[in-house]
C-alpha cells in the first residue's frame, strides 16, 4: 500500500512539472506571436513610408514599453483618452520621453498586422501618422484581451532635442 501511495505521489509531481512545463510553453509561444505580430507591423509600416519616399522609423525601447502600457489602456478603454481621463499623449512622460513630435494610433479586433495596417493607411488620420516625415521612432504594444481580441497601439515620436 505505501508503494501505491508513493507511486501516486510522483504520479502527480509528475504531473504538476509537466503542466507547469507546458504552460511555460505556451507563455513563450504567446511571447513569441506577440514578437512577430509587431516586428510585422514595423516591417509594413517602414514599407508604406518607402513607397512614399520617406526614411524608415527605428525601434526604441523606452517608447515600445509607453506603447505597451497604451495598449493595454485600449483594451480598457478604446480611445486615445486614457482610461483615467487624461490625454494619450501623457504616457510619454511616465517612461521619460520628451518629444518634439508624437503620434498614437490605436486597433483593435484585427487577426492579422497586414489587416491592422491596411486598414490604418485607408484611415486619412492613421495614415498620416505613418507616412508623417516629423517621426524618426516607432513603438509597437500588442495586448491580448481574455476574450482573445487583439489590441494594438503604435507610437510614433521624435524626441525634443
Amino acid at each position: 500500500m505505501k508503494a501505491v501511495k508513493r507511486l501516486s505521489v510522483l504520479i502527480l509531481i509528475a504531473a504538476l512539472f509537466i503542466a507547469q512545463a507546458a504552460n511555460a510553453y505556451a507563455a513563450d509561444d504567446e511571447a513569441d506571436k506577440a514578437a512577430q505580430f509587431r516586428a510585422e507591423i514595423v516591417r509594413l509600416v517602414n514599407e508604406e513610408r518607402e513607397k512614399a519616399g520617406l526614411q524608415p522609423l527605428e525601434e526604441h525601447e523606452e517608447l515600445a514599453k509607453a506603447a505597451q502600457a497604451r495598449a493595454e489602456e485600449a483594451a480598457e478603454s478604446f480611445s486615445h483618452t486614457r482610461p483615467d481621463g487624461r490625454r494619450w499623449s501623457t504616457v510619454f512622460a511616465e517612461y521619460e520621453l520628451k518629444y518634439k513630435a508624437a503620434g498614437e494610433n490605436l486597433a483593435a479586433g484585427f487577426k492579422t498586422a497586414a489587416a491592422m495596417v491596411k486598414a490604418w493607411m485607408n484611415s486619412d488620420g492613421h495614415r498620416a501618422n505613418i507616412l508623417a516625415g516629423d517621426f524618426t521612432y516607432i513603438g509597437i504594444g500588442f495586448y491580448v484581451r481574455a476574450d482573445g481580441r487583439i489590441y494594438v497601439a503604435q507610437l510614433f515620436y521624435t524626441p525634443l532635442s
